[in-house]
């Protein structure tokens, strides 16, 4: 049976949270390309969400967000800004026979809400439906993948930072009837770079620069690859790898397999070595 290499991330793209109270817009980001929504699905999807007054569109016309935020955010209703539209998803994610829709927005919720989530709709007939919000899902970075009844799932990169720590993870969601995710997550890393003070102070740097997914042809996941970095560096090296974008000769570079077992990505035998090397938060 042939086996085919979907490569996704191929360097690890970095959130930085705004200053306490404040709002950014992110970068654009798209999700795999077998899960494109129709443009169609997504006007109508955020038709729901705000009214059509208030929805802001690119000069190609397609939406970028909207003017307030959505009813189920931190900041509805309070005159905070707009909510600004991430990626769109289309799938089978609340059954194997149902189709549905998953908006990933931010700049509506705060830090501790992990700055946005998830609107997760059914389509029927090209109708969507609400079913619920899921703050705190970013689906801005995710593929999607099939468990053997056709009910799908995402595997997702996802980001945080605050105090100096930046954390970068994969986690696994799933949906139920409802639409509320379980969020697994699979592999985690800490850079302390940001908490740097004097140059020769020494901070933990670990980072993921790399994922790879493996499949079969028939699209069922099989394993996912992991590449990363980890060790230790002085505040002075920090700041030259910010600068150069290189990592000093004391980072390792590791690469840590995980194998589907039907439900969740569990660590390979040969990897539980190299993932002992990295503190799972």
């Amino acid at each position: 049976m042939m086996i085919r290499s979907l490569k996704i991330f191929t360097l690890a793209l970095v959130f930085l949270a705004p200053a306490c109270g404040a709002q950014i817009k992110p970068a654009a980001t798209s999700s795999d390309g077998t899960s494109a929504a129709s443009a169609a699905d997504i006007e109508a999807a955020v038709a729901l969400l705000c009214k059509p007054a208030d929805i802001d569109r690119s000069k190609t016309g397609s939406i970028t967000g909207c003017k307030t935020c959505p009813k189920g955010t931190d900041f509805y209703s309070q005159n905070m800004g707009g909510w600004y539209f991430g990626a769109a998803t289309a799938g089978h994610f609340v059954s194997a026979h149902d189709d549905n829709l998953i908006l990933d927005g931010s700049n509506c919720d705060s830090h501790a809400s992990n700055w946005g989530g998830s609107f997760v709709f059914s389509m029927v007939s090209g109708k969507p439906k609400l079913l619920r919000y899921d703050q705190r899902l970013r689906t801005d970075q995710c593929h999607k993948f099939a468990y053997a009844d056709g009910h799908e799932f995402l595997v997702c990169k996802g980001g945080w930072s605050g105090q100096g720590e930046f954390d970068a993870y994969f986690f696994l969601a799933s949906f139920d009837a409802t639409g509320k995710s379980t969020q697994t997550t699979i592999f985690s890393t800490r850079n302390m770079a940001g908490s740097c003070g004097g140059e020769g102070e020494s901070v933990r740097g670990s980072d993921i620069k790399d994922a790879k997914f493996e499949a079969k042809d028939s699209g069922a996941l099989t394993s996912m690859t992991i590449t990363a970095t980890n060790g230790t560096m002085t505040c002075a090296q920090a700041k030259a790898k910010k600068a150069s974008g290189k990592d000093p000769v004391s980072m390792k570079t590791y690469e840590i397999e995980f194998l589907f077992d039907g439900k969740q990505l569990i660590v390979a035998p040969a990897s539980k070595a190299a993932l002992r090397v990295f503190q799972q938060e």
